[in-house]
């Protein structure tokens, strides 16, 4: 008997074991049907990886870091190659993202960060006098905001949270790594993103 680790191959194979049962129920197809249909595969699109290390299941391939203690792995996607959560009910997450474009730019990012705090704009100004921070080997600006956390698409802002975040510029594109949860969490756990963060890095070609 062959294993297969779980995953398209292995819901293929076992689709194709029920077959045998079900086609004796129904009529033979006795002539050659030719399939016209077709479907364009987005550029943005990216590649099944079948049987990859869970590292290498999105995101850039090369991608490297260390889970903190406690912390534990989260759904990832291609926007969010890195995804963790930790607390005792995974109520704190951190994440890493690449953006193309650079998702409008340092200051346009960090306000983003601020109004989700519940905060006000800061500008230019206020912006070249935060801490700096290296993310990957760049150096990024170092965000701390305290406030009631509103996360993407929910109604109700959550009181007395705390994030952290280092924004930083690859190119055109850009690379993001966010922390939040209940800010007595997260200040239990800023030793930790300082950890994960030091850890991301990419494999060179001979790794």
């Amino acid at each position: 008997m062959i294993h297969l680790p779980p995953g398209p191959k292995a819901a293929c194979l076992s689709l194709f074991a029920v077959l045998p049962f079900a086609v004796p129920g129904c009529d033979r197809v006795s002539e050659r049907m030719e399939i016209t249909q077709t479907r364009d595969i987005s550029t943005y699109e990216a590649k099944p990886k079948l049987n990859a290390y869970p590292q290498e299941r999105f995101g850039d391939e090369r991608l490297r870091w260390e889970t903190p203690p406690g912390w534990a792995q989260a759904e990832r996607s291609q926007m969010r190659p890195v995804n963790l959560t930790f607390g005792p009910n995974k109520e704190g997450e951190c994440y890493l993202a690449m953006l193309p474009g650079g998702a409008g730019g340092v200051l346009a990012n960090v306000n983003r960060w601020r109004k989700q705090m519940g905060q006000t704009e800061m500008t230019e100004e206020e912006l070249a006098k935060l801490p700096k921070k290296t993310l990957m080997g760049i150096q990024g600006v170092y965000v701390t905001v305290d406030g009631a956390y509103t996360s993407v698409g929910a109604t109700e802002a959550k009181p007395d949270h705390r994030m952290l975040g280092i924004v930083a510029s690859l190119g055109e594109a850009g690379l993001f790594v966010k922390m939040v949860g209940p800010k007595a969490l997260v200040e239990a756990n800023t030793a930790a993103f300082d950890q994960f963060v030091a850890s991301l890095s990419l494999r060179t070609p001979q790794q």
